[in-house]
């Protein structure tokens, strides 16, 4: 017997599960919903199979989307004139192409209109958080008197500036940070904000559906399918991204031999030849110093690489990261797109295959019922991303900002330490440039900025 699961009417689930035998076509069952909703205004199906899961749905009408037609053999959703979205598994309807194309198709107007009554008002606090002349995170309105949460890795300590749901934008800046879960909270002066709903207790099954909130409406800006409940994920070491050999005999550092594709020293515009001999304004003499001198920092983190290039000296400023297995596979950077900086040492975190890019973490993630079930953390790879329950979110929130309220320096928040979290051991074929030989624990005490 197979199940399918979460059957949505205009945002609300109709039936639990249908069973039915597994030798017949999963289709069938599917169509015969789907024709009993059909004189309904803006249905929407959604349904689970093994490991596929689908998308059905009308336009306001109440008529099925018929933009794409089906494939030949799927002649009763053709005379249905309806439009079905699969996830993955085996391939059926239009989507019979790659990860990525799945992917492009589930996110685009037409399928996520479909959640749109799901998302409801939970969108408005969601925010954009802006600075270095692009995006940097979304966020999400913790208090009313203007708290955001965010992930903290991809902010600096430097002013910054939020953007919010009516277009208005203000000048904030992170007034405390939670290392081990990589959260932070953004401080800016507006009062009667709206803030997030959270639903600690929200139960998704593997293989429900999921959609990242949008700071800019009611549709999603992503959708995507739950993958694992509740996962650790072991902390990795932080690199810099680049294999390092001894200078030229009349120079001083470590040289650049080699720059892993979409690192942070690629991402920043290191080069291959460049010849490393300052960190953060300090002068280093040898590679060993080099390399001591970047196994102490942590991933996320923002460093200052002075180097040598054609005869004059340059500061390239870059960012740490995880050596995610990701990271080591270039076409899966040149398909899939960028992974975050910090995207391992999580305890417990949600697992989904939404398709988000690094500078989209930090905002809410809504399950079919309009429950907000946690944030956005980290985008780790092709059908990975994951996310802070709520559970786990509500309390870290309410912990940082008694620690903050009236005090205007940025301080670090109490938590477990990432010292404490298990370090893979790096394969051997990683270049010995590459490898960091200790780590520091992950607590950022910016200098105190005062108002």
């Amino acid at each position: 017997m197979k199940n399918w699961r979460s059957w949505i009417v205009g945002g609300t689930v109709v039936a639990a599960s249908i069973s039915y035998s597994s030798m017949r076509d999963p289709l069938s069952d599917l169509l015969t919903v789907a024709r009993s909703a059909n004189q309904l205004e803006q249905v929407t199906l959604a349904g689970h199979f093994g490991n596929v899961s689908w998308l059905l749905f009308s336009d306001e009408s109440g008529s099925f989307d018929d933009e794409e037609g089906a494939d030949e053999g799927l002649s009763g959703i053709d005379t249905l004139g309806s439009k079905l979205v699969q996830q993955g598994g085996k391939r059926y309807g239009n989507d019979s192409r790659e990860s990525n194309t799945r992917a492009h198709q589930r996110n685009q107007y037409s399928t996520l209109r479909a959640f749109r009554e799901s998302i409801g008002n939970q969108w408005k606090p969601t925010v954009k958080i802006l600075g270095e002349n692009r995006q940097l995170a979304l966020g999400t309105i913790v208090s009313e008197d203007g708290w955001i949460v965010s992930k903290g890795s991809e902010l600096p300590d430097s002013k910054i500036e939020v953007q919010l749901f009516d277009g208005s934008t203000a000048e904030g800046s992170v007034r405390i940070r939670r290392a081990d879960i990589d959260l932070a909270l953004v401080k800016v002066e507006r009062n009667n904000l709206p803030t997030m709903n959270w639903n600690t207790i929200a139960d998704v099954p593997v293989g429900g559906w999921l959609a990242s909130a949008s700071a800019r409406s009611q549709l999603p800006f992503a959708i995507g399918v739950m993958s694992v409940v509740s996962r650790n994920v072991p902390r990795e070491r932080a690199v810099l991204g680049v294999t390092l050999g001894n200078p030229p005999s009349h120079e001083k550092g470590a040289l650049v031999e080699a720059v892993v594709e979409g690192s942070g020293a690629f991402r920043a515009g290191v080069r291959t030849g460049d010849v490393i001999d300052r960190i953060d304004g300090d002068s280093l003499t040898t590679r060993d110093e080099v390399l001591k001198r970047l196994g102490a920092l942590s991933a996320g983190q923002r460093v200052n690489v002075g180097v040598q290039r054609d005869g004059e000296s340059e500061s390239i400023v870059a960012q740490m990261m995880d050596l995610n297995h990701a990271l080591l596979d270039p076409t899966e950077m040149e398909v899939n797109g960028e992974i975050s900086a910090r995207s391992t040492g999580f305890q417990k975190v949600i697992q989904h295959d939404s398709v988000l890019a690094p500078n989209e973490c930090g905002g809410p993630i809504i399950d079919v019922y309009g429950n907000a079930i946690g944030i956005n953390i980290a985008r780790a790879g092709r059908v990975s991303s994951y996310a802070i329950p709520a559970k786990v979110v509500v309390p870290a929130v309410a912990e940082m900002l008694e620690s903050v309220r009236g005090n205007t320096s940025v301080v670090a928040a109490s938590g477990s330490s990432p010292a404490s979290q298990s370090t893979s051991n790096l394969p051997a074929s990683i270049p010995a440039g590459i490898s960091v030989e200790s780590l520091k624990p992950e607590v950022v005490v910016p200098n105190p900025t005062r108002r």
